[in-house]
Protein backbone atom coordinates (compact mmCIF):
# COMPACT_ATOMS: atom_id res chain seq x y z
CA UNK A 1 0.00 0.00 0.00
CA UNK A 2 1.33 3.18 -1.43
CA UNK A 3 1.66 5.73 1.96
CA UNK A 4 -0.71 8.18 -0.25
CA UNK A 5 -3.41 5.96 -0.86
CA UNK A 6 -6.49 6.59 -0.43
CA UNK A 7 -8.68 5.10 2.84
CA UNK A 8 -12.22 4.61 1.74
CA UNK A 9 -15.03 6.86 2.28
CA UNK A 10 -18.27 5.88 4.55
CA UNK A 11 -21.07 7.76 4.46
CA UNK A 12 -21.66 8.54 8.16
CA UNK A 13 -25.02 8.67 9.84
CA UNK A 14 -24.92 11.61 12.64
CA UNK A 15 -26.83 13.00 15.44
CA UNK A 16 -27.91 16.61 15.26
CA UNK A 17 -29.46 17.96 18.47
CA UNK A 18 -33.37 17.84 16.79
CA UNK A 19 -33.12 14.57 14.39
CA UNK A 20 -30.91 12.15 12.85
CA UNK A 21 -29.93 12.87 9.67
CA UNK A 22 -27.79 10.89 6.99
CA UNK A 23 -24.88 12.66 4.88
CA UNK A 24 -24.63 12.35 1.40
CA UNK A 25 -20.98 11.62 0.15
CA UNK A 26 -20.42 14.34 -2.96
CA UNK A 27 -18.76 12.53 -5.63
CA UNK A 28 -14.55 13.71 -5.84
CA UNK A 29 -11.60 13.38 -7.57
CA UNK A 30 -8.00 13.66 -6.04
CA UNK A 31 -4.52 13.96 -7.64
CA UNK A 32 -1.11 13.68 -6.42
CA UNK A 33 2.63 15.65 -7.27
CA UNK A 34 5.50 15.80 -5.19
CA UNK A 35 4.26 19.53 -3.67
CA UNK A 36 0.68 17.98 -2.99
CA UNK A 37 -2.60 16.86 -3.69
CA UNK A 38 -5.40 18.82 -5.90
CA UNK A 39 -9.13 17.83 -4.66
CA UNK A 40 -12.13 18.44 -6.48
CA UNK A 41 -15.59 18.10 -5.40
CA UNK A 42 -18.82 18.42 -6.95
CA UNK A 43 -20.74 20.66 -5.31
CA UNK A 44 -24.04 22.06 -7.47
CA UNK A 45 -26.04 24.65 -6.15
CA UNK A 46 -24.23 24.73 -2.67
CA UNK A 47 -23.44 28.29 -2.09
CA UNK A 48 -19.68 29.45 -0.73
CA UNK A 49 -21.08 30.83 2.88
CA UNK A 50 -22.44 27.11 2.97
CA UNK A 51 -19.38 25.55 2.77
CA UNK A 52 -16.97 24.66 5.55
CA UNK A 53 -13.48 22.87 5.89
CA UNK A 54 -11.19 21.64 8.18
CA UNK A 55 -7.83 19.93 8.65
CA UNK A 56 -6.44 17.62 11.27
CA UNK A 57 -3.53 16.06 10.74
CA UNK A 58 -4.31 13.98 7.89
CA UNK A 59 -7.55 14.32 7.17
CA UNK A 60 -9.45 16.44 5.03
CA UNK A 61 -13.47 17.01 6.53
CA UNK A 62 -15.94 18.67 4.30
CA UNK A 63 -19.26 19.72 5.41
CA UNK A 64 -21.85 21.59 2.96
CA UNK A 65 -24.87 22.14 2.87
CA UNK A 66 -27.81 22.76 -0.10
CA UNK A 67 -30.78 24.59 0.50
CA UNK A 68 -33.74 24.48 -1.86
CA UNK A 69 -36.17 27.09 -1.66
CA UNK A 70 -39.12 26.63 -4.33
CA UNK A 71 -40.90 29.50 -5.24
CA UNK A 72 -44.36 29.95 -3.73
CA UNK A 73 -46.32 28.56 -6.26
CA UNK A 74 -44.04 25.70 -7.82
CA UNK A 75 -45.50 22.30 -7.63
CA UNK A 76 -42.78 19.45 -8.10
CA UNK A 77 -43.81 16.94 -11.13
CA UNK A 78 -40.06 15.54 -10.22
CA UNK A 79 -37.34 16.24 -8.07
CA UNK A 80 -33.51 14.72 -8.24
CA UNK A 81 -31.36 17.60 -6.95
CA UNK A 82 -30.76 16.54 -3.48
CA UNK A 83 -30.86 19.39 -0.98
CA UNK A 84 -29.65 18.57 2.62
CA UNK A 85 -25.83 17.79 3.78
CA UNK A 86 -22.81 17.21 2.28
CA UNK A 87 -20.27 15.74 4.47
CA UNK A 88 -16.36 14.20 3.23
CA UNK A 89 -13.53 12.86 4.83
CA UNK A 90 -10.29 11.93 3.33
CA UNK A 91 -7.81 10.49 4.34
CA UNK A 92 -4.45 11.01 2.53
CA UNK A 93 -1.81 9.39 4.71
CA UNK A 94 0.44 12.02 4.48
CA UNK A 95 0.79 15.19 7.11
CA UNK A 96 -0.43 18.51 5.26
CA UNK A 97 0.07 22.22 5.33
CA UNK A 98 -2.87 23.52 6.56
CA UNK A 99 -1.88 27.07 6.41
CA UNK A 100 -1.00 26.92 2.75
CA UNK A 101 -4.46 25.42 1.54
CA UNK A 102 -6.16 27.32 -0.79
CA UNK A 103 -9.87 26.75 -1.81
CA UNK A 104 -11.98 28.12 -4.78
CA UNK A 105 -15.38 27.28 -6.13
CA UNK A 106 -16.22 27.93 -9.73
CA UNK A 107 -19.24 26.52 -11.83
CA UNK A 108 -20.26 24.51 -8.88
CA UNK A 109 -17.04 22.61 -8.46
CA UNK A 110 -14.47 23.18 -5.81
CA UNK A 111 -11.02 22.78 -6.36
CA UNK A 112 -8.46 22.46 -3.19
CA UNK A 113 -5.02 22.85 -3.39
CA UNK A 114 -3.24 21.12 -0.58
CA UNK A 115 0.32 20.94 -0.25
CA UNK A 116 2.53 18.14 1.93
CA UNK A 117 4.42 19.25 4.77
CA UNK A 118 8.15 19.68 3.57
CA UNK A 119 9.09 16.83 6.12
CA UNK A 120 7.49 14.83 3.59
CA UNK A 121 8.26 16.45 0.37
CA UNK A 122 10.70 14.16 -1.73
CA UNK A 123 13.89 16.52 -1.65
CA UNK A 124 17.18 16.10 -3.54
CA UNK A 125 20.78 15.76 -2.43
CA UNK A 126 23.55 16.81 -3.89
CA UNK A 127 26.49 14.65 -4.36
CA UNK A 128 30.11 16.16 -4.21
Amino acid sequence: MSTTELDKNKEVTVKEQRTPQQWRRPRYDVSENDEGFDVKVALPGVKREAVELSVEGDQLTLVARRTAAPAKDWRPLRRELPAGDFRLEIHLNVAIQADRISARVADGILDLSLPKADTVKPRKIQVS
